[in-house]
């Protein structure tokens, strides 16, 4: 990915402490890959040239390698996603691990002792208010960086950015964040129930699907997949089988 954006003007955002705008999945389907065997990668961005910029790449130079797994490219295409119109209820979950790191004023806020670590990262002992209030600034800075001047950002609105938080797992990685630094992050995976209120929480709902929940998207967390979505005026048991 970094390979298609070298020599870009995207590449100079590489390691600057903002966030690039751009989230991406594992490959999938899971499981043992053998030669020969086809697997798929999912990018996501609300900056159309970054991804112009990443397909045209690809387009060039089709090896794509995952660690030590070598791949080529057989086929691009576009994808449109999107939470739905204001009523829209469903489900959000996170694809890969969310890394969420708790501000001083949020610890300071909600009484969190750090003294036995630098980095404090979220944990469920936590609760789950710093969680959320830590999400939702990350997002606050990418709207500033990325949504239109006019459009309020999700700490300017009344009501929350989801409307249930199921916490399915945490657990700890091991992950290189710069060449020769490995960190141990402390990671946490979600299924995140919404209700798009409007237009303005459409858009941040969007957002969080083209930027990746939560820090650390350059390294490819905080990526989402909505797996449940229900129209208005549809059953529930409707919108579920549209996603079965």
């Amino acid at each position: 990915m970094w390979r298609a954006l070298k020599d870009s003007k995207f590449d100079r955002e590489h390691g600057n402490g903002h966030p690039l705008g751009l989230a991406f999945s594992n490959i999938f389907p899971w499981g043992d890959i053998q030669e020969g065997g086809q697997r798929s990668l999912l990018f996501a961005s609300p900056r159309e040239d970054l991804l112009a910029t990443i397909a045209h790449d690809l387009q060039h130079n089709r090896e794509f390698n995952v660690g030590e797994m070598a791949f080529k490219v057989d086929d691009l295409s576009q994808l449109s996603v999107d939470v739905g119109e204001p009523g829209t209820r469903g489900v959000i979950e996170t694809a890969t691990g969310v890394v969420v790191r708790l501000l001083p004023e949020h610890r300071e806020r909600y009484g969190i002792d750090v003294d036995y670590e630098t980095a404090t990262y979220w944990r469920p002992k936590h609760t789950i208010d710093p969680f959320k209030e830590a999400v939702q600034a990350n997002l606050q800075h990418k709207h500033d960086r990325f949504a239109p001047d006019y459009r309020d950002g999700p700490v300017d609105v009344d009501g929350e950015l989801f409307e249930g938080y199921d916490l399915l797992k945490t657990y700890a990685l091991p992950v290189t964040v710069t060449t020769g630094t490995t960190a141990e992050i402390l990671l946490s995976k979600w299924r995140f129930d919404y209700r798009v209120r409007d237009d303005t929480h459409r858009t941040h709902l969007n957002l969080a699907l083209d930027t990746g929940i939560g820090g650390r998207n350059g390294l490819g967390f905080g990526f989402s997949n909505i797996v449940e979505k229900t129209k208005p005026g549809e059953s529930e048991l409707e919108g579920a089988d549209a996603f079965a």
